[in-house]
């Protein structure tokens, strides 16, 4: 890079306002960070509450963690096209987030990893084959 290369780049005032840009972006993906934080825990205190998921928390956090990649996209020169309120707010890529499962709809109840153990056994028998071998040296 020669001199005057290197001159013209740093009087380009597209570099100076990408620059002001992105200490914007900083500060707003900071508060994107806290949000999704107070996301995070209203989420798990209505799980734990109600016994599931809120639909409409899931949606904000989905729309959070898109606007906080589109924010980081722009941060690290991977593109040039400014997240919200440059854009649109991000929508939500799944409509109907009640497809998503949790642990407690997938399995009812949560195994340990002895109870693991023992249902993986259970599951060989049941399926007419041996225990696993290192169970089986237990047992001896």
């Amino acid at each position: 890079m020669s001199n005057e290369e290197l001159k013209q780049n740093l009087t380009s005032t597209n570099q100076w306002l990408r620059l002001i840009y992105m200490v914007l972006f900083a500060v707003l993906l900071e508060i994107a960070g806290f949000v999704m934080l107070a996301v995070v825990i209203a989420q798990f205190l209505f799980a734990i509450v109600s016994g599931k998921a809120n639909d409409n928390l899931r949606r904000l956090g989905d729309q959070i963690s898109s606007y906080i990649y589109q924010t980081l996209q722009f941060l690290i020169y991977n593109t040039e096209e400014k997240p919200f309120p440059f854009s649109e707010w991000p929508e939500s890529e799944e409509e109907d987030l009640s497809t998503y499962e949790s642990a407690e709809e997938i399995d009812g109840e949560v195994i340990s990893v002895a109870d693991s153990d023992s249902a993986a056994d259970t599951a060989a028998k049941d399926a007419g084959s041996a225990p696993r071998k290192e169970d089986s040296a237990d047992e001896k």
